[in-house]
């Protein structure tokens, strides 16, 4: 069993303590003063402020990391300097000088690993259109367009999240999965992108940015098209769609309806049913797994950044 300590509370902390007690054990959490009554009661463990401490008191051979987005490079790089391996929310960190720092760490210390939670690849019904694609079903992958709306759930966030320049904006911290899926599902490289991020909801809180779109050129000549908002209404919990359109047809993906279909050149809106069993990522990452390899961890984390770069500078950035 493996020994794990937990960095900050904010988000995903479920796919860690989901394998406490068989696969993993909680040695220690180091949150925030406000988070310490929590943290002790939901992971049952000594509780200490400094991440630093944890490291040197507990010595566990897991860090799991989900403290705020703009800290998390400093935590990943420590940890891997102490021969630590690393499961860490989204995003691994917020700039290209902090990802190339984390890359250079890994290639320097071979043996360390580092597991970006992309959940998305082991849910059911996402592993079921990717088998449609690779299946030639629809011919080759011509365009794909990814939506992701969630809520801003403003009152439940912490200031830290809605100041972009902390949370990393919709690409780092939502997007992402986005990104990943373009080139999980179709088996091809994005090689350039070319993206917007702003905030239309509330002009009056001007470090927040609630929508964004990135253009994505593929190395087979092919496109997609990943776009995300925080802008919700309340009625609606979240809206992921995803459809990739094939040189003989394509495919339609709605999450919150749990519903894939395909039209290709047998029929049309045929309705998928059977799909893979849901994966663990943590589980399998334990097991030397590939549902997300160290290099997949690593690309989604750049390409978001390079998105977010490209928005800012209104500019076209290859891959």
């Amino acid at each position: 069993m493996y020994r794990v300590g937990i960095i900050g509370g904010e988000t995903h902390i479920g796919e860690v303590t989901a394998l406490a007690g068989s696969r993993l054990q909680i040695v220690a959490a180091a949150v925030r003063d406000d988070q310490a009554d929590w943290a002790s009661q939901t992971f049952g463990c000594p509780v200490v402020s400094d991440y630093r401490q944890l490291l040197d008191e507990f010595d566990p051979d897991i860090l799991s990391v989900a403290n705020e987005n703009d800290l998390r490079a400093e935590v990943i790089l420590s940890a891997l300097e102490v021969g630590q391996d690393v499961i860490c929310d989204k995003p691994l960190c917020l700039t290209l000088e902090d990802q190339v720092a984390i890359e250079q760490a890994l290639c320097d210390n071979p043996d360390r690993r580092v597991l970006n939670l992309l959940t998305l690849r082991g849910q059911p019904r996402w592993m079921a259109l990717r088998d449609v694609v690779a299946s030639g079903r629809i011919g080759a992958p011509a365009f794909v367009h990814v939506r992701m709306a969630v809520r801003l759930k403003r009152e439940q966030r912490p200031p830290w999240f809605l100041d972009y320049r902390r949370s990393g904006g919709l690409f780092l911290d939502l997007l992402i999965h986005g990104l990943d899926q373009v080139e999980w599902l179709t088996g091809r490289r994005i090689v350039a992108v070319s993206a917007n991020q702003g905030n239309l909801g509330d002009p009056a809180a001007p470090d927040l940015r609630d929508h964004a779109a990135v253009y994505c050129e593929l190395d087979n000549g092919a496109a997609a098209l990943c776009e995300g908002q925080r802008m919700l209404p309340d009625a609606k919990g979240s809206d992921y769609r995803v459809t990739v359109a094939g040189t003989g047809g394509y495919a339609d993906f709605v999450m919150a309806e749990d519903r894939l279909t395909v039209t290709d050149r047998d029929a049309a809106d045929v309705q998928v049913t059977e799909a893979p069993d849901a994966v663990s990522v943590v589980a399998d990452w334990l097991d030397g797994g590939d549902v997300i390899p160290q290099e997949a961890s690593l690309r989604a984390n750049r390409l978001a950044i390079l998105a977010t770069l490209a928005a800012e500078r209104s500019a076209r950035l290859q891959v």
